[in-house]
């Protein structure tokens, strides 16, 4: 719908002749009857298209449709910043869905048994192993691409201070998504300094941390969350663990 309504203003902005408006506004509203907007919208642009006819001078009336063409225009961009808010906003939930889902992809895919026709072989499939960091950057960027598809990865930026790489940029949401995985060497200490340090740094509306701790340093995953769970200096971070079970 948002696109649609993009390639309407552009048309709008090229109209220069009371003949071209009016034809305007007749398309407007069968597309606007077509996508079923809502009635206030609809009735807001009824009242913005308005102009007055002076019978007396046609320049007159053109003056006074070029106004009304200027409202109008700062109205339906005002409906698709709302509608690419709402957009925005949606995707934001479904990307934290799926981050916090990634649990039930890494089942399905290692352990769940493939059918016996299928080429991959269950001895084949639990050789994969998230290692390190890289092995989860590489499975997270596979999962979130196809939500994403304007995802990329190791992206560099300016800090300000220097370069800093982030491990998955959304450049649509302007969101990073940074991958942790804990090793032998790593203390809760080391780890709360790092994430400090790439919330500093990084310049994003929204910061996930996705933490594979296969180590379980951190004792008490709710607290650790809730500490980081919040908005710190216009950011909006988010962290999400996954702690192996150890039978």
């Amino acid at each position: 719908m948002d696109n649609m309504l993009k390639e309407y203003i552009e048309k709008l902005k090229s109209v220069d002749t009371v003949e071209e408006y009016e034809a305007f506004i007749s398309k407007l509203h069968q597309m606007m009857k077509q996508e079923t907007y809502k009635n206030d919208i609809v009735q807001n642009i009824r009242n913005k298209q308005k102009y007055m006819v002076n019978k007396f001078s046609k320049e007159s009336t053109r003056e006074n449709m070029l106004k009304a063409k200027e409202n109008l225009l700062i109205y339906l961009d005002s409906i698709l910043c709302e509608e690419y808010e709402k957009s925005s906003q949606f995707i934001q939930r479904e990307l934290e869905r799926f981050l916090r889902n990634f649990y039930f992809f890494l089942e399905a895919f290692r352990e769940a048994k493939p059918d016996k026709r299928a080429s991959l072989t269950t001895e084949n499939l639990q050789k994969i192993q998230i290692e390190n960091e890289y092995d989860l950057q590489h499975l997270l960027y596979a999962v979130i691409k196809p939500l994403c598809p304007d995802a990329r990865r190791e992206v560099n930026d300016d800090s300000g201070v220097g370069t800093v790489r982030s491990d998955i940029k959304i450049l649509s949401l302007n969101t990073i998504i940074e991958a942790k995985c804990t090793r032998t060497s790593t203390n809760l200490k080391k780890l709360t300094e790092e994430i400090e340090a790439d919330i500093v740094h990084y310049k994003a509306d929204y910061i996930f941390f996705y933490i594979y701790d296969k180590e379980k340093i951190i004792k008490d995953r709710h607290a650790f969350e809730t500490n980081f769970n919040r908005s710190f200096d216009g950011k909006e971070i988010r962290i999400i663990i996954l702690q192996p079970v150890n039978m």
